[in-house]
This record gives C-alpha cells, structure tokens and sequence, in this order.
C-alpha cells in the first residue's frame, strides 16, 4: 500500500501478509432406491432399501408413497405395496459443499399380481369301458401357465409330461394328474386333480322285442306297435319293418294299419358301448285279423229333401242294430232332421259293431235344398223324381189334387215290405191306371212302415200323409161327412176331383174301379188295421173304414 500522508512516514509503500486460499471441491448429493421384490405377490412384505451418494454423518430420509410421506427415518422402508403404488426416497445431506440437496430417489413403480388358485380336473374318454380298450384322460388345467403334468395310476407315476395320457385300463384302476402350474403367485401349488375309479362294462348283448296293440285286430283299425330294447342305451335307434320293407320313423312306436298275415318286426342299434349282436332284430308278430262285419246301407228313406221338410226316420242299415250319424241326425233316434243339418249335400254314416268289437261303417248322402216358394194352387213338382202335382186350397189345407204316384210298380198279387224299395201297384197291373190315377199303396208301404200319424210316409218332402182329425177338417169344409162325397168327387168344380179309381184287396183281387176309391189316413187301428174313408159315386157320404193294412188304397198328401 502506498501512504498518502505527508511527512515522517516509514516502510511507504508497505506490502500486507500473505492469504493461502483453501478451495474444496463441490459434492452432489443423491440417493437410488430398490426394492427387494418386485413384481410381488399380493399381501407380501417388500423392502425398499436407499443408496445415499454424499449424504453425509448421518443423513435424513423421507420416504414417499404416491407422493405421500410414509416409513421413517431410514434407509430401509417395508410395507405390503399396492398394484401401482410409485415409491421414492428424498434424501437431506450434511456434507460440506454439497449441490443438489436434497435429492430424490429414483421411483419404483409396483407391480403387485394377484395370487390366483392353481387346479386340474381330469375326464375319461369312456367310463365305464369296455374290457380290453384303450381310454384316454385329458387334464383340464385352471391357472396352469405352461404346466408341468405327473400322471398317477393307483399311486404310481405314469404317463408323460401331457394334458392326455392312454392306456388299456383294468377294472378299478385309479387314475389321477399332478399339475405344477409356472403363473407367477400361485394357490395350491401344485394341484391334484380328481380320482378317476374305472369301472370295466362286460360285453352285453343288444336285443329288442315288440308287442302289437291289438292282435288279433279288426281290419282297418290302426295297430300301435311298441318296442322294448335291452342293452340298448339312452338314445338307440330303431327301424321297422313291414313284410320286410322298411316302414315308420326313428321311434319306440310305430302305428298302422295292417292286414292279415303281415309280419312286423323291429331292428335296433345300441348306442351303449361293449355290446354284442349289434343292431339286433325282434322277432316276427305276424299279425291276425278278426272277422269284421259285412254292412250295407241302401237309401230307405229320401236321398233328397228341402230344409223345411219334417224330420224322418233313417233306416236300412244291415246288420240291424247299427248306429246312425253325421249332421242333422239324432243318433239315439235314428232320425234325420233337415233344419238341424243346413243346407247342401249330407254325408250320413251307419256303423255296426259285432261281437268282436269290430265296427264297419258305410255311408249315404243326403241332399238339403233350401225351402222351395211354393203357394198352393200352384203346381208342386216332387223334387225326388219331378212327378208334377196340382194343388188345391180347401179351407185351411193344402191338399194334392192327384193321387200319389211315387215308387216302383210291382204285380198286384206281390206284398209290399219294408225292403228300402218304395212300392206301387198299378190298378190292373197296368202302368197306364198309374199315370192316370196314381198308385196303390199298403199302409204300412206308403207310412215307410212307421205307426206315426202325420208321417211323411211316401209323400214329397214338406207333405205327409193325412190324419183322422185333418180328414174331419176336410170334410167338414166339404158339405161335412155325410155330404163330402159329392164335391170331393165333383170333376168340373176345382175342388178335391177324386177319381174311383177302385182298389186292390190283400194281392187277391182287384176291386171297385169305376165306382170308388179309399184314401188311406195316417191312423192305425190295432195291430193290423188302419183307417181310411171310401167314397163312391152313388152315395154323397164319406164312410170310415177300419181296413186291414193289407189292402192297397190311393193316398192323397196334405201339406206340412
């Protein structure tokens, strides 16, 4: 230094002591973290351990789990982690010159897999097996990895490191699998699977045999046929045959109708296994029939009618005591209703059952029209054979003003009889007198062999043939009973115009023609005699005359 003082100075200028700098080099401070493991199995303990680089005498730690403080003062930190958890250290040192303080750790980022049950179970291809065949076991592993197998059959290692082992098992062998499984953090580690007891199947024979419902049978019934298999396991299949052909579906049942003499047998095929005599056949039913009845069903009774028309009897059915069905009939009855039918064509069904329950039906149709406009005075047209009718109003009735002339004409000296054939004389067995007068009829000929009074008998649909009291009704409209016959016969008044056109008594002798006619009325009297009423041209009465059925009289219809 250099004074500036003036005067008596000394040692200017004057140099000071000498400083010899001590300079240190800077220290970094840091620290690394590790883990003892990691991945880790759930719930298990890890250690973390801090590597502190210039931390000094001692340094401080601060352990940090997700960015949260955690442990202690340490360079060694344990906790159960967390999947995911991120763990750091913040390390504070105490060395002199130190740069980077504190630091922090490097952060380890957890992996934390779960612990996961490790098992195997094992299945047999067949069980029970069949004796002397090969059977194969495969290990169905859960959390195996890539495992490692130890197959055992009773007790003893066998097979090879496969999830599939073979052999020709015996009966009783117990077979198992060990499976040691490579997943990190197994349960149960290696596993044992289930116990296999292997049960040997004999060789048993497939067999079947048949029964048929009924036989003997009656023709034309069905037949239902029913299989019983043995050995023939859950699911067999089956295959009938008819005669030898095949016949019927893939079932236990099989249902036809069959004639007599067919042979019926059924084949089946197992599905069991370690059977012999596979498929194996039933054998024969060879199949019977009961007599059936021999039935006919001819028309005797009016193949056609009108909706309006009167129930009537059905009938002709052979053999006697069949049944009667279909529309519009009545079966206990055996009666026909056209209202209860409807209109158009009816198809009516007789069956008879004989003593072996053995039914054979034959049917007839019948004809429903609807009802015809008709007013009385008009001329009626006999829809089942167009015979054309005039008509004649008398006080409240509608009568024919002709004879009826409706059937076959058969010789006079023949009976008529209740044969499903409407019957005619013609006086004189001539068909002339038929055309010109009308027939003759028995009563129980023109009633259709019914006692019913009001019946339709032989007369067109929606007519019958007239009772006592509509005959009173008649006469007393005509000059009453002990007049009657002069108008009734009266032939240029258009009135009744009955013609005498006499009458044929018991097929002996033909009578009266030319002198008097009887008109058959819908009342019996007695077993064998009905009522009718005679006119003749000599006396103006009416007689009532209680005739035996036998004798064959003109009929006149009056309308329903």
């Amino acid at each position: 230094m250099t004074s500036s003082v003036t005067g008596c100075i000394t040692n200017n200028p004057a140099t000071s002591n000498t400083i010899t700098m001590t300079v240190n080099p800077l220290k970094p401070v840091s620290v690394s973290i590790a883990p003892t493991l990691n991945p880790v199995c759930a719930g298990n303990l890890v250690t973390f351990n801090a590597s502190p680089v210039n931390g000094g005498s001692p340094p401080s730690f601060q352990w940090k789990v997700n960015g949260v403080n955690a442990g202690t003062d340490n360079p060694v930190y344990s906790y159960i982690p967390a999947n995911g958890d991120v763990v750091t250290c913040v390390l504070n040192s105490n060395v002199a010159c130190a740069t980077g303080n504190p630091a922090t750790s490097n952060s380890v980022t957890m992996t934390v897999n779960p612990n996961l049950a490790v098992s195997v179970t094992i299945g047999a291809s067949q069980n029970p097996f069949c004796a002397g065949g090969a059977v194969t076991f495969t290990a169905t592993p859960g959390n195996g990895g890539v495992p490692q197998y130890q197959w055992k059959v009773n007790g003893a290692n066998a097979g090879t490191n496969s999830n599939t082992y073979t052999y020709n098992p015996v009966n009783g062998d117990q077979v198992l699998c060990i499976m040691n499984s490579n997943i990190p953090c197994p349960l149960n580690n290696p596993a044992t699977s289930n116990i296999i007891n292997m049960v040997e199947n004999t060789n048993l024979p497939a067999g079947v045999s048949i029964s048929a419902t009924p036989n003997p049978f009656c023709p034309g019934s069905t037949v239902n046929y029913t299989a019983t298999p043995s050995n023939g396991g859950a699911s067999p299949s089956y295959q009938w045959k008819v005669n030898g052909s095949n016949q019927g579906t893939n079932s236990q049942t099989f249902s036809y109708a069959p004639l007599a003499g067919d042979s019926i047998r059924c084949m089946i095929t197992s599905n069991l296994p370690c059977v012999t005599n596979n498929p194996a056949s039933s054998g024969k039913v060879i199949m019977s029939a009961l007599p059936a009845p021999q039935v006919s069903f001819p028309y005797c009774f009016d193949s056609i009618t009108t909706i309006s028309a009167a129930p009537f009897k059905l009938k002709g059915g052979i053999p006697l005591g069949g049944t009667y069905s279909g529309p519009g009939v009545n079966t206990p009855a055996s009666t026909f209703t056209p209202l209860l039918a409807g209109v158009g064509t009816k198809t009516i069904t007789y069956s008879y059952t004989n003593v072996s329950s053995c039914s054979t039906v034959a049917t007839r149709n019948i004809i429903v029209l609807a009802a015809p406009v008709f007013n009385c005075g008009n001329n009626l047209t006999d829809i089942r054979d167009n015979k054309v009718y005039p008509t004649i109003q008398i006080g409240p009735q509608c009568w024919m003003q002709k004879n009826l002339d409706y059937g076959s004409s058969m010789q006079g000296t023949t009976e008529q009889t209740d044969n499903c054939i409407n019957e005619k004389y013609c006086y004189g067995d001539n068909a002339v007198n038929c055309s010109l007068y009308g027939g003759l009829y028995q009563w129980d000929e023109v009633m259709a062999y019914t006692n019913t009074p009001g019946a339709q008998g032989l007369c067109p649909p929606g007519w019958h043939i007239p009772t006592q009291a509509e005959w009173m009704i008649l006469l007393n409209n005509s000059l009453t009973q002990g007049m009657a016959g002069k108008p009734l016969q009266d032939s240029i008044f258009n009135g009744f115009r009955a013609k005498d056109i006499g009458v044929d008594y018991s097929n002996i002798s033909w009578k009266f023609q030319g002198f008097a006619t009887i008109f058959w009325s819908s009342n019996s009297y007695g077993a064998i005699k009905a009522l009718s009423h005679g006119m003749n041209l000599q006396n103006f009465g009416v007689s009532d005359y209680y005739s035996n059925r036998s004798n064959a009289f003109a009929v006149r219809c009056l309308k329903d």
